[in-house]
């Protein structure tokens, strides 16, 4: 392992600062999961690690805006609409109990509870899941099916990116090498949506997902849909919207035969590789499966 230093900044602006400075030589890290890994492995070989982890800011979990006037016996609830904030270094363990999150979005909670294990989860945060960009992580497609927003601090200022825009390739975003994740944004679901997170790996716990599911959709009436939002992970170079899917639900009455034919939709909008974890059509295969499970347990 190549010798390092370490600078702590005390705000966003000293950390963007030193990025700036040291350019490629810098590295962020705060819960240190993925990047120990890499340095103990010489996958990585920074000068300087930029430790944002006292940045207590960028652990808020909180409603942003309110979506409408609120009596005040609802003041402290959250609301359809309401935008929600989960700062950057939110711990997977912190946003699989909050209260508000998981009121506001469930499927988030349900995917922050399914990464690595306790300990992972307790020291893993959100900003870090995203920066590492893998196609097999567990919170992206939940926020892909939030259609979430994520906000990022550079020497330049903050500018704001849809979820889709921020990942470009495998293990690749959209992050400068001088920018940090200060959080991501999402309208919270309502009473009339139902949601879920579905996941498949080699074993029960404490393992990478071979395949992933997320949707949120609004529920129209018994077993009818609208505005179904559907990604998959691990099954593309990046996380996808089954757009495909998303249409065929769209004010269609379900049953089992529908939910199996339409969950037989995936095929047109995954795309998935052949690795150590699975194959091309095994991936392709659970993909259909997981989403006929999930869309099976929403019938009445």
């Amino acid at each position: 392992m190549r010798p390092f230093s370490v600078t702590v900044p005390e705000s966003v602006d000293e950390a963007v600062e030193a990025l700036a400075r040291w350019g490629s030589e810098a590295r962020v890290i705060a819960g240190g999961t993925d990047l120990l890994v890499e340095l103990k492995e010489d996958r990585r070989s920074p000068a300087v690690l930029v430790d944002i982890s006292r940045l207590d800011g960028l652990r808020e979990i909180r409603v942003e805006e309110r979506a409408g006037a609120r009596g005040e016996d609802e003041a402290e609830s959250v609301g359809e609409g309401d935008v929600v904030w989960v700062g950057a270094l939110a711990t997977h363990a912190e946003v699989a109990s909050s209260p508000l999150v998981r009121a506001a979005a469930p499927l988030l909670a349900d995917a922050c509870a399914h990464v690595g294990s306790p300990q992972i989860r307790g020291r893993g945060t959100i900003g870090g899941n995203m920066c590492t960009a893998s196609p097999a992580g567990d919170v992206i497609p939940a926020l892909f099916a939030l259609e979430a927003s994520v906000d990022v601090a550079g020497p330049r200022g903050v500018r704001s990116l849809g979820v889709e825009s921020f990942f470009v390739g495998p293990k690749k975003s959209a992050l400068a090498p001088d920018e940090i994740v200060l959080g991501v944004r999402f309208r919270a679901l309502g009473p009339e949506h139902v949601s879920f997170f579905r996941k498949l790996g080699q074993r029960k716990s404490l393992t990478i997902s071979v395949v992933s599911v997320a949707f949120a959709a609004r529920r129209l009436g018994p077993d009818t849909f609208e505005d179904a939002r559907v990604a998959f992970g691990a099954v593309a170079p990046t996380v996808v919207r089954a757009r495909t899917v998303e249409k065929a639900l769209g004010g269609k009455r379900l049953d089992a035969a529908t939910a199996r034919y339409i969950s037989r939709l995936a095929f047109r909008d995954v795309m998935p590789i052949t690795d150590i974890r699975g194959s091309q059509a095994y991936r392709q295969e659970m993909a259909c499966n997981l989403l006929y499970e999930g869309l099976l347990g929403l019938l009445s």
